[in-house]
């Protein structure tokens, strides 16, 4: 057995706490003040301000160096960081970029002993051979690769760091206070949603620590897709699995990005990008579950057979993200206001999203997005292909920064994911089509079926005669109201201790004409009903509508 790894003793862990919460109140405190003051400019029309780029890139290369320097949580921060880009332009975004891939690996023993402490027996007993350079290394843990000592199968061996767990409590409690400092002394709501930013960053965090979470989840993908012969997804070895050790099925494949090694081999690039976004577009608008690190060391290729061609391979499933039916049915709404160039709408379906903060001008982002509905509306598919990806985000970026938007919890890693994705397959083939790959899970996404359309009479149906019997207690409901307001016994409290009853205010005009107001609602809705029933050729509910609104008018007549 290997000797054990030391804890981090106590005066250590108060150092890293003063060093972590000082680099983190100084990085919070200049993000939340160029944004405040570029905020505050457009919200005033003055849209020339921007942010002081120099500042933000001096503030994030100290924090990359210095999260190099200590690691742990530090570098999952900053990952978390270069994804949002309602809190950064992207210049600043591109410090954070790459910092995950110079993550430096931990000495072999600490490996050894991380085995050996989960597994409770030697590691020459688990393993008849294992690396012991690392073929990744991640903020939170580094794989290697290994076989089996009792089938000889090839392993990747996930390890979690040492204290990693310990460091993550550290730097979540230094994170938490100087949070509670900044909130303390500085109003952020309008701006940085500070405490949402922080939930989700822990919610993500551990669940990332918790391998067999993460086994799950690739067991998950590995039943999506049990039935595609061109995805391929890692068995898990479960009897080899804990909370801080994963094993899993090891890949030999090429990497995404390694065009040359692709070619060598025959691979169609175009090809490989086209069954990559599929297998995404599948998760996002399908399964409503999908990985969230799409980045080119987690996609492998190899070859197939000549009839299925290429066949890809992903790999680590600790972040992962999910799309609920509520978010599903107000994208669709943000979808079909796209296509009307509705941003009135528009500016709705994302509030509800959750994108748009107390305080926004919502006038200002309506503009904003008219601007950008106009550039890409009516283009056709050559024109939307040639569009340039990069300076499209910029644009989308910029009026992100300029206005009180923030990205909800839910949707932070599908931006992510959506951007990386972007980028590998522009990459693979600059000439491929998003806008026809996506067409037919568009097409399902929306619904734009038969079955569906009917389903959605149906409902439009049921909300129509809710709406009808809503409206025949409304005349008994007033009358009632009207009743007590005549009768002085309806009670208006202010706030305060006066009571004004209906005969200090009561006017004619008022109790008289609320009545047929809601007569002549009522009746128009009848008619509206009686119409809609008419053509759908149900003579018998018609009639009835038809026979309300009759009635209705009568009283009308009767009431004027």
């Amino acid at each position: 057995m290997s000797r054990k790894t030391p804890k981090i003793n106590r005066f250590s862990q108060v150092v890293r706490s003063l060093r972590v919460s000082r680099l983190l109140l100084w990085t919070i405190w200049v993000v939340y003040r160029e944004r405040r003051r570029v905020m505050r400019a457009h919200q005033k029309g003055n849209y020339d301000v921007q942010p002081n780029i120099e500042v933000l890139i001096e503030v994030l290369v100290a924090f990359r160096q210095t999260a190099l320097k200590l690691g742990g949580l530090l570098i999952k921060l900053g990952q978390f960081l270069s994804s949002r880009a309602d809190l950064l332009p992207e210049e600043a975004l591109a410090v954070l970029a790459s910092l995950q891939d110079e993550v430096p690996a931990e000495p072999f023993s600490h490996v050894v002993f991380v085995i050996e402490a989960e597994l409770g027996k030697p590691v020459e007993l688990i393993f008849s051979s294992l690396e012991p350079k690392a073929t990744a290394a991640a903020s939170l843990g580094q794989v290697h690769k290994g076989v089996l000592a009792s089938t000889g199968e090839e392993v990747a061996v996930k390890v979690q760091r040492p204290n990693i767990d310990q460091l993550v409590r550290m730097d979540l409690s230094s994170l938490k206070f100087v949070i509670w400092v900044i909130m303390r002394f500085v109003n952020t709501g309008n701006f940085i949603d500070l405490p949402g930013v922080y939930r989700e960053f822990k919610r993500t965090v551990y669940e990332e620590i918790d391998f067999i979470t993460e086994a799950a989840n690739c067991k998950r993908f590995k039943e999506m897709f049990k039935d595609d012969p061109t995805i391929y997804i890692p068995a898990v070895y479960e009897e080899y699995t804990t909370r801080r050790l994963l094993v899993l099925e090891w890949i030999n494949g090429i990497k995404i990005n390694d065009y040359a090694g692709l070619e060598a081999v025959g691979i169609d690039r175009l090809e490989v990008a086209n069954r990559t976004v599929q297998a995404y577009f599948r998760q996002f608008f399908e399964e409503g579950f999908f990985h969230a690190d799409p980045h080119p060391g987690n996609i492998f290729v190899k070859p197939g057979t000549p009839d299925n061609g290429p066949i890809i391979e992903f790999v680590d499933f600790g972040m992962v993200g999910s799309i609920t039916s509520s978010m599903k049915q107000s994208m669709k709404e943000l979808f079909l206001s796209f296509v009307t160039r509705d941003s009135e709408t528009m500016v709705q379906a994302l509030s509800r999203l959750g994108f748009i903060g107390e305080g926004a001008n919502i006038s200002a982002i309506e503009r904003g997005l008219e601007i950008l509905l106009e550039q890409f509306y009516g283009m056709t598919l050559g024109e939307a292909r040639d569009l340039d990806i990069p300076e499209v985000a910029d644009d989308i970026g910029k009026l992100l920064y300029g206005q009180p938007f923030q990205i909800p919890a839910q949707f932070t890693f599908t931006g992510r994911a959506i951007s990386t994705l972007v980028g590998v397959s522009t990459g693979l083939a600059p000439n491929f089509d998003f806008i026809e790959c996506a067409k037919p899970y568009a097409r399902k996404f929306l619904g734009l079926n038969m079955e569906n359309i009917k389903q959605s009479t149906q409902q439009l149906l049921t909300q129509l005669l809710q709406a009808i019997n809503t409206l025949l207690r409304l005349p008994r409901s007033i009358e009632r109201i009207l009743t007590k307001l005549e009768a002085g016994q309806f009670v208006i409290n202010l706030g305060g201790d006066i009571g004004i009853g209906a005969t200090a205010f009561r006017r004619r005009e008022s109790s008289g004409n609320a009545f047929p107001i809601a007569l002549a609602l009522m009746f128009v809705a009848c008619l509206g009903v009686a119409a809609f029933f008419i053509y759908d050729h149900d003579r018998i509910l018609a009639l009835l509508s038809l026979g309300l609104a009759a009635i209705l008018g009568v009283r009308m007549f009767l009431r004027w």
